[in-house]
């Protein structure tokens, strides 16, 4: 009698680490009673909650606060010129000049926009792309 065993018949097994719930103990949570002294009086449940005093004790909840300093906004200062305003004010003042060739016009942008020789050139096509030039 060769029986061919099947998956069904193997015990299935997880991955699970989770104990047995007869091997799990419980303990009983641990209560601090903290001395009457050390907070201030304790207080009951049959406290009512209205006796309990709180930090803002002048009933101005719900009310604008007129002490507040009204929001000032600050003024914004202007902002600094792009490379790109810069060049464009660099090309159109170049040229209209005459005789002016392109690598003048790209050291230009180096000199006063602070561009890298290949940002120049990127930014002079650009612009004459824009100015349809």
């Amino acid at each position: 009698m060769n029986a061919k065993t099947t998956a069904t018949d193997l015990p299935k097994t997880t991955n699970d680490q989770k104990p047995a719930a007869s091997a799990v103990a419980t303990t009983p949570p641990v209560v601090v009673v903290a001395s009457p002294s050390a907070a201030g009086p304790i207080k009951s449940a049959s406290t009512p909650i209205s006796s309990t005093p709180t930090a803002d004790m002048t009933g101005a909840e719900g009310k604008s606060d007129s002490n507040a300093s009204p929001v000032v906004k600050v003024e914004k200062k202007p902002k600094a010129p792009t490379k790109m305003e810069i060049a464009s004010s660099i090309y159109l003042r170049m040229s209209k000049q005459k005789d002016v060739t392109r690598k003048q016009i790209v050291e230009q942008f180096v000199a006063e926009a602070k561009l890298s020789a290949a940002g120049a050139s990127t930014y002079y096509q650009l612009i004459k792309a824009k100015l349809g030039q």
